[in-house]
């Protein structure tokens, strides 16, 4: 039983992460009657350099967000989602001290929005925000491996969420969050449904689908996320590559430098067998202006790279692709499956 329960909660974790990004929390400000010009700008700009992966950039503004806006929860929420961002792709080492600097930035956001909530409890701003912060300490409690703190989060959160769309149902950016949740709910495996039902835990998959194409397409910030679930997760689930490559290209265009978009481009004309525009994309991705520290991302694009130039019988670069991975990235997956793929070219 305790290791079924272990599954069902890191699968709500999962879910949980994908609830609520960084970007979300821009509609904040697009409702809030305290907001102001200079306030979203610098929102604005967090979210653009993020995604292009100027990290430097974010923080600095985030750090202004904070000095200038210290009663508003904006600030740290946003810092807290660049910081996420940059261990994610490798750019920092999860060390105790950058653990515990995010821990006081979560503990700071939620501090700021129950006093916000305390006043008004229909506050779809507040709620919408805690919801965000919730997902974070989530997050964090899920590296100390605390998952029964993880579960009660993640529910508060889907509440939090549900409580938006009752109060302002016009409040789009907030089904990007459910629509991931009941996408992931409803495909819970069947010998864990009965635990799921204990604790309260279900979803809908249709129902998710339409949540989170009425955020892509209405939504005014969480599209992006919205978009990148649909892409990443239902579309490849179904094993749509076209519209999945479809989203990606627009998200490409805004966001040029983003390494993931560029790896799911990859992955998406690989499996429609379109190798020339898999090869096209990934020498976007690896030119010498990429980021070193991206190791993860980096190593699947030329994994995808060295697969096309293998069916595409360019033995020569494939091969010598799968010995760069083969070597950088050696326990990870794409390292793993590299050296497979040149063991098996170098023995022909």
């Amino acid at each position: 039983m305790r290791f079924y329960l272990l599954l069902l909660i890191n699968r709500f974790v999962v879910c949980s992460a994908l609830i609520l990004s960084f970007q979300q929390l821009h509609p904040l400000l697009a409702q809030s009657s305290v907001s102001s010009f200079d306030l979203e700008s610098m929102i604005n700009s967090t979210i653009e350099n993020t995604y292009n992966y100027e990290f430097r950039n974010a923080i600095e503004t985030t750090n202004r967000m904070i000095e200038s806006y210290p009663a508003r929860p904006e600030g740290y929420l946003y810092k807290c989602g660049v910081f996420w961002k940059m261990s994610e792709e490798g750019c920092i080492d999860s060390t105790d001290s950058m653990r515990f600097e995010i821990r006081i930035l979560i503990d700071k956001a939620c501090q700021l929005s129950a006093a916000e909530i305390e006043k008004n409890p229909d506050d779809v701003n507040a709620l919408f925000c805690y919801a965000g912060a919730l997902v974070y300490r989530a997050r964090a409690e899920a590296v100390s491996h605390n998952w029964y703190a993880v579960m009660s989060d993640g529910i508060k959160t889907r509440k939090l969420l549900e409580k938006v769309v009752a109060v302002d149902s016009n409040f789009c950016d907030a089904y990007s969050g459910l629509g991931a949740f009941n996408y992931y709910a409803a495909r819970i495996p069947w010998y864990l449904k009965p635990i799921a039902f204990v604790l309260g835990v279900s979803g809908d998959e249709k129902e998710g689908v339409v949540q989170l194409k009425k955020a892509a397409q209405l939504g005014k910030y969480a599209k992006v996320e919205a978009a990148v679930f649909l892409s990443s997760v239902v579309y490849v689930n179904q094993g749509d590559y076209s519209d999945a490559a479809e989203i990606m290209r627009d998200l490409h265009g805004q966001f040029p430098r983003s390494l993931f978009f560029l790896r799911s481009l990859c992955r998406d004309y690989y499996e429609m067998g379109n190798y020339s525009e898999t090869v096209y994309y990934a020498d976007i991705a690896l030119s010498p202006d990429t980021c070193s520290c991206h190791r993860g991302d980096i190593g699947y694009i030329r994994f995808y790279r060295g697969e096309s130039y293998e069916k595409l019988n360019e033995r020569s670069k494939a091969i010598a692709d799968y010995e760069i991975v083969a070597v950088q990235n050696g326990n990870e997956y794409s390292g793993r499956e590299a050296k497979a793929a040149l063991e098996k070219l170098t023995d022909k």
